[in-house]
């Protein structure tokens, strides 16, 4: 089926799909966790593998970053033209005034990204990018948002509070979910479907979750897995780009080549 079949059909169901925020059709506990006053923390791992010349492993660096916040602070909220969202605001805690927010529709259809505000203003995706430094790709890293829908921003520093709007609604999650469902989760800036094929069984803390792997397929080579379940919510976040020039100053030649990925594990909860 082409790309294009898929995008028609896309447009079609986006475009209806405030109309079916309640037909009843999916329960409250079979979709997303979005009640007011929900928070969770995660820890982010950072792991860099540097490749020699033969194109195996011969050296690893493995970084911890600061924990990051992420809370429902709004429900029934409205911006625009699009009613009944709920809001998700997020922040690491080294930088709590640094607060990046999501607006989601929470349909029988499907969770739904509809705008986003700081950091950034615009969405920048830089796969196989020709990294010129280590921190260059620390800090792409890091902008790396753990609410349900995550993006790449211009700056995880600068405050910019004008609130941006997708092009179309993005379609985190589809309803019901379950083993067997794909969709297309964008089409601008970027395409990307999500799809999933199993479900697993993770223990983090002494705890164990049941969770639906949500796999990416898209066009650049960048792993992107999401552990959702119904109860938690996002579990585990994990994004890998293998394959990464480290680029000098002066020479445009690659020095070499790393993969780095970037796991997020929940660590705590508050239900309300």
């Amino acid at each position: 089926m082409s790309k294009l079949f898929f995008i028609i059909v896309s447009l079609t169901i986006l475009s209806a799909c405030e109309k079916s925020i309640n037909s009843g059709e999916i329960p409250i506990s079979s979709k997303y966790p979005t009640q007011l006053n929900r928070e969770w923390e995660y820890n982010t791992t950072i792991r860099l593998e540097f490749y020699d010349s033969t194109g195996h492993i011969d050296s690893t660096v493995i970084m911890d970053s600061a924990n990051t916040i992420c809370k429902i602070t709004r429900i029934n909220d409205t911006i625009g033209n699009s009613t009944k969202l709920v809001l998700f605001e997020e922040y690491d805690v080294l930088t709590p005034q640094n607060v990046h927010k999501m607006w989601y529709l929470n349909a029988d259809s499907g969770l739904y990204a509809i705008a986003y505000s700081n950091p950034g203003a615009s969405q920048t995706i830089v796969p196989k990018a020709n990294i010129k430094s280590y921190n260059d790709f620390i800090n792409m890293i890091k902008l790396i948002s753990l609410s349900p829908a995550s993006y790449l921003s211009v700056s995880s520093n600068d405050q910019i509070n004008d609130t941006s709007f997708y092009s179309y609604p993005r379609k985190v999650l589809q309803y019901p979910l379950r083993i067997g469902e794909r969709w297309i989760e964008l089409i601008e800036p970027f395409y990307r479907e999500r799809f999933i094929n199993e479900k697993i069984h993770l223990t983090i803390n002494g705890n164990t979750y049941n969770c639906f792997k949500v796999e990416s397929a898209w066009d650049w080579n960048i792993v992107f897995t999401d552990y959702i379940n119904f109860s938690n919510g996002l579990v585990i976040r994990e994004v890998i780009f293998d394959s990464i020039a480290i680029i000098g100053t002066e020479d445009p030649n690659p020095l070499g080549y790393y993969k780095i990925s970037s796991v997020s594990k929940l660590v705590r909860e508050l239900k309300q």
